[in-house]
Parts: structure tokens; sequence; C-alpha cells
């Protein structure tokens, strides 16, 4: 009895049990490892440009590999606003890509709110025409569209800029598939509480679209600010340049400039950078999956 007694008082402890590595784990592994590997594949390049900025000539055509600036200094930023009117074509970009960045988010969700909210005859057909014209290459638009600029005298102006980015089928057709997926019966509870369609549009569908409509931002956005051809077609005066096409006269055939193109490069990828933070990954990550949404 006292032996029964001192082994119950007494706490056994048994030896632990490894867990076995699963293979979902391994998987689970590897797949971290890829992802940190393509990671730096797509760091790498952006660490070279912005240490390339700080570099002196000296030390970019001495030492091209190494992506840290040893003796760091503010020249080549300098040199390049002298070279240049950057902040001119930085505000005549930022001017162009935030006026077509708000009227696409304006009429590319009110046109996703027709077909997701409103039965009319030929609706189908229309959307598929619609998306059909995906299918057609922008540079078989280039000519008829120069044509047309030039008869309305709108050449050196940045309305052929603007206009043209204001309305996409691949932005309709993801708003609208967040919207076809919003009950109709919240629909009906607006009308019923007397709120007018572009009440229900303004205080229901584009809320809750909001994912979509911030993927159709950032990328309308980042289209227009790195668009090259459309300013080096339509713009003539160095005054109306957009940035991305003032960049590329740095070089010319007889003098070759490493140092400022970069450091243009640098400067103009930090409002796409500050554009990112703004919507978040929350909304690129849903906004890009949106398109999954069964309609």
């Amino acid at each position: 009895m006292n032996v029964n007694n001192e082994l119950v008082g007494k706490q056994i402890h048994l030896p632990k049990r490894k867990m076995p590595i699963t293979m979902k784990k391994v998987r689970m592994f590897i797949g971290i490892f890829v992802l940190c590997v393509l990671s730096l594949a797509f760091l790498v390049p952006f660490l070279y440009m912005i240490g390339t900025s700080f570099k002196p000539y000296a030390e970019i055509a001495g030492q091209p590999l190494n992506p840290f600036p040893l003796h760091p200094t503010m020249q080549n930023i300098t040199h390049l606003l002298s070279r240049i009117p950057f902040w001119r074509q930085f505000a005549n970009s930022l001017i162009i890509s935030l006026s077509v960045t708000i009227l696409a988010i304006v009429f590319n969700s009110l046109v996703a709110f027709g077909f997701a909210r409103y039965d009319f005859k030929w609706k189908n057909g229309l959307f598929i025409a619609m998306l059909i014209t995906m299918m057609v290459p922008a540079q078989l638009t280039i000519v008829p569209s120069f044509m047309m600029f030039r008869s309305w005298h709108w050449l050196n102006t940045f309305w052929p800029l603007i206009l043209p980015g204001s309305v996409s089928a691949f932005s309709v057709f993801l708003i609208r598939q967040i919207m076809v997926s919003i009950p109709r019966e919240m629909y009906d509870s607006a009308r019923v509480d007397g709120c007018s369609e572009f009440g229900t549009y303004l205080r229901i569908a584009f809320p809750l679209a909001r994912s979509a409509i911030g993927i159709v931002g950032i990328l309308t956005f980042m289209g227009s600010w790195n668009d090259y051809i459309g300013p080096l077609i339509y713009l003539s005066s160095e005054s109306r340049m957009t940035l991305a096409v003032g960049i590329t006269t740095l070089n010319n055939p007889y003098k070759i400039d490493f140092a400022s193109p970069i450091t243009g490069a640098f400067l103009m990828s930090i409002p796409v950078l500050i554009a990112l933070c703004i919507v978040g990954q929350k909304y690129f990550v849903n906004g890009v999956t949106a398109g999954a949404v069964k309609g």
C-alpha cells in the first residue's frame, strides 16, 4: 500500500517522441526557399540601381559589380537636374498619370456597374465584344489614333495620353467580377430605402468592389507613369515631355552616360513605390484574384 502511494505521488516522465518530418513540411520549406531566392533575384537589380545612383563615376566604371557605393555622393542627382527640366517633366508625368487613374476608376467602375446591375438586350454579346478588343494589339491603333488626334489639333497636348487610357476592357471585366457577386437583395434594399441608382452605385457597389478598383488604379497609374511610346509620338516640346521620355534624351551616340539615366530611373520609381504602399498588399492581392470570382 505504501509503495502504491509513493508511485502515485511521483511524476512519471516519459521520453519525448520526435515528430516525424512529413512531406507537407518539406514542400513548405522548399516553397519558402524558392520564394526567398526569387525575391532576392528581383531585389538585386533594384539594389544596383540605388547604389549606382550614389556612386561617383569612377566607381561605376571601375567597380560595376559592387552594388554598394564606397564613397557616396549626390553628384549624379545634381548632374541630372542640370541636364533636363526634371521637375517640369516629373510634374507632367504626375498630371497625366493621376488624371488617367481618376478617370479610369470612375468610368470603368460605372461601366462595370451597368453590366453587373442591369439586364438588357444583347448584354452578353456586348460584353463579349468588349472583351474581344483585348485581343487587338495596341500597335495597330497607333497610326489611326495619330491621324484622328492630328485632325482634332490635339498633338503636343496631354489629351491623347489621358482619354484613351480612361477606359479598359480588362478593368471593366475585373471590377464587374466583384460587383456581380454582390447579392441583389442589397441593391433592392437600397432601392426600397429611396436610394437612387447612382446612390446605389456610390454607397454599395463602389465600396464593396474597392479591392478590384484598387488594383485597377495601381495598374493604370503604373502603365501611364511608365508609358514611353505615347509621349514620344504625341508630344514634341521639351516642356511638355514626360519623365520616361526625358530620361532617354540623356544619352547620345557620341557620349554614353551611365549615371544620369540610372539616377533618373531611381527617382522615377519612387512615386510607384509610394502608390503601392498607399494601395496596400491587401487590396493588391484581393484585386489580382478578383477575376477568379465566378459571375
